[in-house]
């Protein structure tokens, strides 16, 4: 069985569906490509010498000081600076022009408006200087981890702010690009007087030429993934509720340490289910293909990744009369 529209329970509006859009080309950077990157990084993280080893996901390159790792399959990279925080007792932070605000999560600290411009200035400088900006840059933010400190009995003593990411996300003609293989981080701790960066991730392909794929409407794009999930439907058989509370039509990057030949349409996806007669109930957030594999076939477009959600859920093949057609 499969699920409708009926079936949902959405709180978010259903997304505008164009006729139709470009699917992107991506092509991996090579180590080749990322090596005078990598070694200003090392520089830039003062990692010191650095011996490799080789592993099936990816080069790892590491010291006393440090690592960096190279994932041949995206030509992402990450790297740390171990000796950054090993003057720290706890996991608070000591931050100039701190602001508190409220948000759905209760109380927050987060740095200035003028404070966040400075960091966000330095850390373009610093992942600049590496090659780890890429191109379709769309947004950029600071996020502070927020701490507390509890006495034996489990009552906040002392609150305040950790180390801060600088986090630079992509979009492609207007249309954001989201998963694990769409971020580039910058890992800050504050110093005396000048900022110290502990660390960087990077996961952005090279985007190369497009070809224009036909978009059916909503519910037959629903029906690729997200209506046949086979998590959710038994939940609804069960007599289960399934309540969606995001759905965004997205670009869909994956991972770093998997290979992704074309940049494509996708279903962003969070939602709920209710306990019921299969236990109890829970959040959950996953991507799904828009586009049936026979629009890929319709526009000339194969590749492994054109036929399986990121999940790992297989898109359901056409009816048996329009593929003799």
């Amino acid at each position: 069985m499969t699920l409708t529209l009926d079936n949902l329970d959405l709180v978010v509006r259903l997304p505008e569906m164009p006729k139709s859009m470009p699917v992107f080309e991506l092509t991996a950077p090579t180590l080749e490509d990322r090596r005078p990157g990598l070694d200003r990084l090392r520089e830039l993280l003062r990692l010191g010498e650095l011996r490799s080893a080789e592993f099936d996901h990816a080069l790892v390159m590491a010291g006393d000081r440090g690592e960096i790792e190279f994932f041949p399959a995206s030509g992402a990279v990450w790297a740390r600076d171990a000796t950054a925080t090993q003057d720290s007792g706890d996991e608070l932070r000591r931050w100039e022009q701190l602001e508190e605000s409220e948000d759905e999560g209760g109380p927050r600290l987060t740095l200035s408006r003028d404070a966040a411009d400075r960091l966000i200035s330095q850390s373009r400088e610093m992942l600049d200087g590496a090659g780890l900006l890429g191109s379709h840059l769309a947004s950029e933010a600071v996020e502070l981890d927020q701490v507390a400190s509890l006495d034996a009995r489990g009552r906040e003593v002392e609150r305040g702010a950790g180390s801060a990411t600088v986090k630079f996300s992509y979009a492609v003609e207007g249309v954001p690009a989201r998963g694990a293989g769409a971020k580039t981080l910058a890992f800050a701790e504050p110093g005396d007087g000048e900022v110290r960066f502990s660390g960087a991730f990077h996961a952005w392909r090279t985007v190369g030429e497009a070809r224009d794929v036909e978009l059916p409407d909503i519910e037959t794009s629903l029906g690729v993934g997200l209506l046949v999930d086979p998590e959710l439907v038994p939940y609804h058989d069960a007599g289960h509720k399934i309540r969606i509370t995001r759905l965004e039509l997205v670009y869909l990057a994956l991972p770093a340490f998997m290979r992704q030949t074309h940049l494509t349409p996708a279903f962003q996806v969070e939602g709920e289910v209710s306990k019921g007669r299969r236990g109890a109930g829970f959040n959950f957030g996953r991507f799904h293909h828009a586009v049936p594999p026979r629009a890929f076939a319709a526009a000339d477009l194969f590749g492994p990744n054109l036929s399986v959600n990121p999940d790992g859920i297989s898109a359901p093949a056409p009816p048996r009369q329009q593929q003799q057609g």
